[in-house]
């Protein structure tokens, strides 16, 4: 759709800079309210007053991009929620500051509003369990946080401590522990006990909306895909609005959640970049950890571990991250496939992954083999 006036805000904690826009005859554009308000839905009702309300609204997205659309509407305004990330024109600007943020937004809408990648906002619930989740993992990082320092104290002290769960840290029996390192640790231990209660609250919390209409067939549909649990299949749902169908083809959650790697290609060059990023970062993380679990050592056989082990198989840290990529993308994949298609059928490992199972092991057999003679070969030329 095009307009001929728009309304452009750029938008700060405290006050919000605001530019109507109209194009005139010969296709130049014409300033024709500059003026800033509080960022308040009071300080935008007066300020908006004035204005005919068949100019849009474009602003972009961020901490309150979802009570603004909901007071724009209110106002009788349509809006346009513009990704930031997607428009280089503001982000990367030379001259970037909130007074030409607000022109560049007014002006984008005028000559095309799709070159403001327009977002729609999930609807409430989608975005409740969205802080359950991004609530539960401020808690988890702050337990790992904890107990990676309370192994760097027991180093320190040339004492080691067994490997457990982070979980179940806090109920170590300390009693051969060195009486320095529980003098230092005491008070954090008792604050690893009250952070494994706040997380299993909140799990409770995801697990109880996952029961809810609008997640329970769609949460139980992707907890079918091996890997895939409670809190990988809430966090997907939720972060694709419970609309699937948004996706033309199962492969474009991979863009969607910045899973594929950037491209920067020219004639014969062609780099190797890392991912985008783009989307929610916390649904990243937790295809990550679905991808540990798949891709486990004991973890059963699949179509997607195959995968990810062959990526692995270049050695290396590196390699090693590719391949969780590789296999978190496919998680997400799979997780789209099986929403879009209630019809379709999951299958783990099909008759050609089970194939390439067998060669893999065959592979891995024959360069161990040859890792051993190898050895075998200097060991007896220094003897």
């Amino acid at each position: 759709m095009e307009y001929d006036t728009t309304i452009g805000v750029d938008v700060s904690d405290r006050t919000s800079k605001i530019c109507v826009m109209r194009k005139i005859p010969g296709g130049e554009r014409k300033i024709l309210v500059e003026t800033t308000c509080a960022t308040t839905a009071e300080g935008f009702a007066e300020a908006f007053a004035r204005f005919d309300r068949s100019w849009p609204v474009v602003f972009e997205t961020g901490t309150h991009c979802r009570w603004m659309d909901t007071c724009f509407r209110k106002l009788g305004f349509k809006d346009i929620i513009a990704n930031p990330g997607k428009v280089p024109s503001i982000t990367k600007s030379n001259t970037k500051n909130d007074r030409n943020d607000a022109r560049e937004l007014a002006r984008l809408a005028i000559a095309d509003p799709e070159m403001l990648h327009p977002v729609k906002l999930r609807d409430e619930i989608f975005q409740q369990m969205l802080r359950y989740h991004h609530a539960r993992n401020v808690l988890v990082s702050q337990r790992t946080q904890i107990v990676s320092q309370i192994r760097g104290f027991a180093k320190s002290m040339g004492f080691r401590i067994e490997s457990v769960a982070a979980e179940s840290f806090h109920r170590l029996n300390r009693a051969e522990w060195p009486v320095e390192l529980e003098d230092s640790a005491w008070p954090l231990l008792g604050v690893l006990k009250v952070l494994s209660v706040k997380i299993k609250a909140y799990d409770s919390l995801i697990a109880r909306m996952a029961e809810r209409p609008e997640f329970k067939e769609m949460v139980d549909r992707a907890r079918c895909v091996y890997g895939i649990g409670i809190i990988g299949s809430t966090v997907i749902v939720a972060a694709i609005g419970g609309d699937p169908d948004k996706f033309k083809h199962s492969r474009d959650i991979g863009p969607y959640l910045g899973l594929t790697p950037k491209q920067d290609q020219s004639g014969d060059v062609d780099k190797q970049l890392h991912i985008t990023k783009a989307g929610a970062d916390i649904v990243r993380k937790a295809l990550t950890e679905c991808a540990n679990v798949a891709m486990k050592s004991d973890a059963k056989d699949t179509d997607v571990k195959l995968k990810g082990l062959r990526v692995a198989m270049g050695g290396g840290p590196i390699a090693r991250k590719k391949a969780k990529i590789a296999v978190a993308r496919s998680l997400a994949v799979t997780v789209i496939a099986l929403l879009k298609d209630p019809k379709a059928e999951y299958i783990p490992l099909s008759e050609r992954g089970k194939e390439g199972f067998e060669r893999y092991r065959n592979e891995m057999e024959f360069l161990a083999m040859k890792k051993r003679t190898g050895r075998s070969s200097k060991t007896a030329k220094a003897a």
